[in-house]
């Protein structure tokens, strides 16, 4: 087994074990004594993650698509059980000799479909063959065009038309659609502005960027699932999160 697939399956291993078959012994076995936590959610540590599984006894979560890419794994799913409403949204790790060192998170409320009836889960989950860095430098272009310069105009060039399907609960399918909601926003003061992004995990036709900015002056962190085909982009879903203030007291190495 390559270093890439023994990453999968100890990240896969280790998320069911703790969050749906709810054993913290899954913390000593998986995770290393030194472990960082970047989500909001959670006290850094592994004292953390105790406490948290320890506190909520429904705490169960799907699985809905896994990435993994280098050091990094990426599962995208629902929790049940943490919050009061199910979550959804994206759980990046980072492994090292063998070990859990690092989490970060993205997860919001689960929505009703949207407009064009689609969920934030529903879509394809098969990765595929495709040439993943080719992917990666293709969004990284677009990300940095269309996103972080603020011209909208690139969903034009980039994405695959009224043929772009959209799983963001507020947006329906098509570029028409995408650049109408973000052009509101921004007309609103309410725009969302992308500084940079911090890492991406890519693997056949799919790449996350997990990136960061700002909402109506309220930092916020942006986790983007792209869906590349034939050097368009075809899908997409995501998950955008409010950074608490306290943030930085309670994580001393940041969200990012």
């Amino acid at each position: 087994m390559s270093e890439l697939e023994s990453n999968r399956a100890l990240v896969s291993r280790a998320h069911q074990e703790l969050f749906s078959e709810r054993d913290v012994a899954a913390l000593d076995r998986y995770f290393a004594a030194d472990f960082i936590e970047h989500s909001p959610l959670v006290k850094d540590g592994l004292s953390g993650l105790r406490e948290l599984v320890e506190s909520r006894p429904d705490l169960r979560h799907e699985a809905v698509r896994m990435l993994a890419d280098g050091d990094l794994v990426a599962i995208h799913g629902r929790f049940t059980g943490l919050d009061e409403h199910p979550l959804v949204g994206f759980d990046i790790y980072r492994v090292k000799d063998g070990k859990i060192v690092e989490h970060w998170d993205g997860l919001v409320p689960e929505a009703v479909p949207n407009e064009s009836g689609r969920t934030q889960l529903d879509g394809p989950t098969d990765p595929g063959d495709a040439d993943k860095e080719a992917n990666r430098a293709f969004i990284a272009e677009y990300f940095t065009r269309t996103l972080i310069e603020g011209n909208y105009d690139g969903f034009d060039r980039y994405a695959a038309g009224e043929n772009f399907k959209q799983h963001s609960p507020d947006i329906a399918d098509g570029v028409v659609a995408v650049k109408a909601f973000l052009n509101k926003l921004r007309d609103d003061d309410q725009g969302l502005v992308y500084d940079c992004v911090h890492r991406t995990v890519a693997e056949g036709k799919f790449v996350l960027t997990h990136s960061e900015g700002s909402i109506g002056g309220t930092r916020h962190a942006y986790f983007e699932l792209w869906y590349v085909e034939d050097g368009r982009l075809t899908e997409m879903w995501d998950a955008i999160t409010p950074v608490p203030a306290d943030n930085e007291a309670l994580h001393p190495h940041g969200i990012f």
